[in-house]
């Protein structure tokens, strides 16, 4: 691969912008960019005359730059095998054979912004969503076949912020035959994983430990399980005992998917197990002391700052009506996945939730992503996942 890297220089007085290891230099942060050729563009950033970092730059986005390593390098497809590979040695270490599918990279939190490439079965799913990634992905692409000879390599870049990169959606199968569904393995539990139409990659891998963390909680409960998506949690629930089981979406397309994965465990539900319903008209009209276990998973709920103050409400809202109806001695495990929310304006969520609830609520165990969803300890960014176990006095 014969590469013209652009020249970044950046500003005299922004050397923080490498210093301090972050993946993302910033439009202001730069001086001159010369030898520029297109967005995307693998470039050099220098500090003077030495060159301090290598990575790739997009004029048209305030991230003007993101760095795929510190230092003068040259990216090429042995860079990017060594990257990919050292990632997936790390992840199945970490798994120790749980699972046949997981998060081989997250991104800026695997060194390589932009990407997201997922394993099931014997199957690969990538998303790009940057300009830079685009210009590589060939020889992404090329790397992963020679690493995982899998049977089919599926790009599902979908992203709101290939728009912000001037991209538009791609959906391809860049290698073999990918099927609409795969059966992947987790915990001793089969899932049916929607490739073709299903949310993110296909499946909520990042999911992975709490299942079971909540399935631990289970047994004889009585349990509400909101946007239940496919009914992971729920069918880790009804694996562990749960006595009864409510799982509820609005779409009944979810709802199905669930069906489906209840069929291939050879589990049958209940005939209310799974309802199609509005979470909030849900939970306002569910009677109290009913359910001792309630999960609230909720789709992201901002992706913008101008939306924050929205979401904020809608998670205090939804929380709310959970605490004023669960039972006393009742779990509730509460999620957001909004990365702009961070943790600790997730718990003030909660607190204000709790006190307008008038219960009194502690905090057991923080939740996050498994241990494949990696996060760089330079960069906060790209953790978006989080939860709380609560017990509700």
């Amino acid at each position: 691969m014969t590469v013209n890297y652009a020249e970044v220089h950046l500003k005299k007085s922004r050397n923080e912008a490498v210093s301090e290891k972050s993946p993302w230099i910033f439009s202001g942060a730069i001086h001159a960019v010369r030898e520029f050729d297109e967005d995307g563009q693998l470039c050099h950033v220098f500090m003077g005359d030495e060159v301090v970092a290598t990575g790739y730059i997009n004029t048209r986005t305030n991230i003007a730059v993101r760095l795929l390593a510190f230092g003068k390098v040259e990216i090429d497809r042995a860079f990017l095998r060594d990257r990919i590979q050292t990632s997936r040695m790390m992840k199945e270490a970490l798994l120790n054979g749980c699972t046949d599918s997981y998060r081989v990279i997250h991104a800026e939190g695997d060194l390589l912004p932009g990407l997201v490439v997922d394993k099931y079965g014997d199957y690969l799913v990538f998303q790009s969503s940057t300009a830079g990634m685009d210009f590589l992905k060939e020889e992404i692409v090329a790397v992963l076949i020679g690493l995982f000879e899998p049977k089919g390599i599926l790009e599902k870049s979908t992203s709101s912020s290939r728009r912000t990169e001037g991209l538009e959606e791609m959906r391809a199968v860049h290698y073999g035959e990918v099927p609409d569904e795969v059966i992947i393995r987790e915990h001793g539990l089969d899932y049916v994983v929607d490739l073709a139409g299903g949310q993110k990659t296909g499946f909520f891998l990042d999911q992975r430990e709490n299942r079971r963390i909540i399935a631990q909680y289970a047994a004889g409960r009585t349990a509400l399980n909101c946007y239940c998506y496919s009914a992971t949690i729920g069918l880790s629930m009804r694996k562990a005992g749960v006595a009864t089981l409510h799982n509820v979406d609005v779409s009944k397309a979810a709802l199905e998917l669930a069906a489906k994965n209840y069929a291939v465990n050879k589990i049958e539900g209940a005939e209310d197990e799974f309802q199609a319903a509005d979470v909030k008209d849900f939970l306002a009209e569910m009677p109290e002391d009913f359910y001792d276990l309630i999960v609230l998973d909720p789709p992201k709920f901002t992706a913008s700052k101008k939306t924050v103050p929205a979401a904020i409400k809608g998670y205090k809202h939804i929380n709310m009506l959970a605490l004023k109806k669960i039972k006393s001695g009742g779990l509730l495990f509460t999620f957001s996945c909004s990365g702009l929310v961070d943790l600790e304006l997730f718990r003030k969520i909660i607190f204000y939730a709790a006190k307008d609830a008038g219960r009194d609520v502690r905090i057991v165990k923080t939740l996050s992503a498994d241990v494949d969803h990696s996060l760089s300890v330079y960069h906060r960014e790209n953790e978006y996942l989080k939860g709380l176990m609560l017990y509700v006095v």
